[in-house]
C-alpha cells in the first residue's frame, strides 16, 4: 500500500522540518563563531602583512632587529621582511607567527597574562605564550588571541602613529585589536 499524504502527515512533516531548523539555529546560538572561524583559511606556506583596522598601519618588528626581545609596533606599510609574517601550525587551531626577516616568532613577554604586556619577537620554543588563534571580527579582519593569556594583540591605546606599541589586552573587539591578513608572496 502506497503512503498517502493526509493533513495529519503534512503536519508531522512541517513539525519535523521545524525541529531540524530549530536544532540548526540552536547549534548556531551555542557556537555563533563556528561558521565565522571556519571561513578564515590560513595558507601556512604564504607570507602575510598584518594591517590594523583602527590605524591602517601594519605590524612591524622595530628597527628590522633580528634580536630576541625586539619589540613589535605598528608602522607605515613598506612590505619589508620585518613586516611579513608566516603562520606556522601549532595544533588545536593555534599558530606561531614567524617574522620573515628574522625567523623568530611573536611572543608575549615573560609569559605574562597582564593587560599591556609587550609583544616582542623571540626564538621559537613552542610555548603557549607564542601561540595565537584567529577570532573572526567580520569584513575580513581577525583578532589574534594568545593561547597562554587568552588576550588579544592590539595597538596600545588605539594609537594611529608610527611606532605605537603592540601589546596584549583583554579581548573586547576594538578596531585596534583587529587585523587584516594581506598576502604578499
Amino acid at each position: 500500500m502506497a503512503w498517502m499524504e493526509t493533513p495529519k502527515s503534512r503536519r508531522r512533516m512541517l513539525i519535523g522540518g521545524a525541529g531540524v531548523l530549530a536544532g540548526a539555529a540552536a547549534a548556531t546560538v551555542l557556537n555563533p563563531f563556528a561558521a565565522a572561524q571556519a571561513q578564515q583559511v590560513i595558507d601556512t606556506s604564504a607570507w602575510y602583512v598584518l594591517v590594523n583596522r583602527g590605524s591602517g598601519k601594519v605590524l612591524d618588528v622595530s628597527g628590522v632587529s633580528t634580536a630576541d626581545g625586539a619589540p613589535l609596533h605598528q608602522w607605515t606599510r613598506t612590505n619589508a621582511g620585518n613586516q611579513q609574517f608566516q603562520f606556522v601550525d601549532a595544533g588545536g587551531g593555534y599558530y606561531r607567527i614567524k617574522a620573515r626577516h628574522s625567523g623568530k616568532v611573536l611572543d608575549v613577554s615573560s609569559w605574562s597574562s597582564a593587560d599591556g604586556a609587550a609583544i616582542h619577537q623571540w626564538t621559537d620554543h613552542g610555548g603557549t605564550n607564542q601561540q595565537f588563534r584567529l577570532a573572526d571580527s567580520g569584513s575580513g579582519y581577525v583578532r589574534l588571541i594568545n593561547r597562554n593569556s587568552n588576550k588579544a594583540v592590539e595597538v596600545q591605546n588605539a594609537a594611529t602613529n608610527d611606532g605605537a606599541a603592540v601589546v596584549q589586552y583583554s579581548d573586547w573587539g576594538g578596531s585596534n585589536q583587529q587585523w587584516q591578513l594581506a598576502r604578499v608572496d
